[in-house]
């Protein structure tokens, strides 16, 4: 591997056999400088054959999601519900430094994979299991689709409108934040092997991950509050919330410090908004309904970059709700190089968002999907030592 300096963690090696659920931790591994191998049956990891698909690809190499969520990984093949396959996996065990896998609790055991076995054949291996409830436990065996573990972690039931039911949030939330702490488990735990010289198994739950939000536990459990849901409106200042535009929505946010220099910018606000009582956050928030509908009066005056221009200048906190399509184009953005183009041999080429930081100025390049067991050849007869003849007698038995 090379020595990008922008590679943090380079000189690791991680095997990937998650799909959906644990895509995302070995994408964050693999945007650090890790190299991640993603291990996929022969028939294909589920997720290729989810859409969205690239125009006119709906196929196993076509799914966006997939490439996404994979992208910067190398790709074998193996089938390891059989002892072949198994065995040459515990070859690439020896090699690696990290596992991640989201299997229901025991499967990997069941297939003689446990991480005893594991750290038979690596010591210092770092196994990680991300499943919806963790690994023991009443529900340990449950089902967990992204809406299940939304709704059972709490997140949903702060989520949307305070006069509609729940609001599941787009994307699959609870796999990404979950996926964040388990990549954060591996990098404490490559920091432990350093000083200590030992492996770990990081049993990973979706569901207490979601806790960690501040306003579905803590709160609570401090004080046996339950939050509401308020829509976009912030829990606790007023006004901070989405306001129409001429061509769309800005998100303002004028705390108690900024309230002054708004009522300056907002020049013909109702004059009962100079009582002091309103420099208070609290009885701004209180009074939110009755003041929203004033604030948008005034935002519905302007194009969302106008205005976004006035509040800057201004120091109010003030900035458009960007399409996608916008943050694109968002000259910030592009000035920061944060977009690199990609070329895959099905997709063709296409921009692709690199790691949302930079190291000493440098940003690591981003990188396309793996082809379905693209990287076999490189892998099993470069690194394990097949022949070629080997592994096509491996591939023709369904093994690779």
């Amino acid at each position: 591997m090379g020595a990008d300096p922008s590679a943090l963690l380079s000189g690791y090696r991680a095997l990937d056999l998650g799909s959906v659920m644990g895509a995302f931790c070995g994408k964050l591994l693999s945007d650090l400088g890790v190299d991640v191998i993603k291990v996929e049956p022969p028939s294909g990891d589920p997720l290729r054959r989810e859409p969205p698909f690239a125009s006119g690809h709906e196929d196993r190499e076509g799914s966006l999601r997939f490439a996404y969520l994979n992208a910067g990984k190398r790709g074998v093949t193996l089938d390891l519900t059989r002892r072949e396959g198994r065995d040459i996996f515990l070859q690439l065990v020896g090699r690696s430094d990290v596992i991640l896998e989201c299997y229901e609790p025991g499967y990997m055991d069941s297939l003689g994979l446990g991480y005893g076995v594991l750290s038979k054949y690596q010591p210092k291996i770092i196994l990680v299991s991300l499943t919806g409830f963790g690994q023991s436990g009443p529900y340990s065996n449950y089902q967990a689709p992204d809406i299940v573990t939304t709704a059972m972690g709490g997140l949903l039931y702060i989520s949307g409108d305070p006069a509609l039911p729940p609001c599941m949030p787009p994307e699959t939330q609870s796999y990404y934040y979950s996926c964040i702490f388990a990549a954060y488990g591996v990098m404490l735990a490559l920091w432990r092997r350093e000083v200590e010289g030992i492996g770990v198994h990081i049993d990973a739950s979706v569901q207490a991950s979601l806790a960690l939000h501040e306003h579905v536990a803590f709160t609570y459990s401090l004080e046996g509050r339950l939050m509401k849901r308020a829509g976009s409106q912030h829990q606790h200042v007023a006004p901070a919330n989405l306001f129409p535009c001429k061509d769309g929505y800005i998100s303002i946010f004028v705390s108690g410090p900024h309230w002054a220099s708004f009522l300056e910018v907002w020049r013909d606000h109702p004059p009962e908004l100079d009582d002091p009582r309103w420099k208070s956050n609290a009885e701004r928030r209180a009074h939110a309904d009755w003041l929203n509908p004033l604030v948008a009066s005034f935002t519905s005056r302007y194009e969302k970059e106008e205005l976004s221009i006035l509040l800057q200048e201004n120091g109010i906190p003030g900035l458009p709700v960007n399409s996608p399509a916008d943050f694109m184009k968002d000259s910030h953005i592009q000035d920061r190089a944060f977009f690199g183009t990609v070329t895959h041999p099905v997709l063709g080429a296409y921009q692709q968002a690199s790691v949302p930081f930079t190291v000493n100025g440098e940003r690591l390049e981003p990188a396309p999907p793996p082809l379905l067991g693209q990287h076999n050849t490189e892998v099993y007869c470069g690194e394990l030592g097949l022949d070629r003849q080997d592994l096509e007698i491996l591939v023709a038995d369904g093994v690779i």
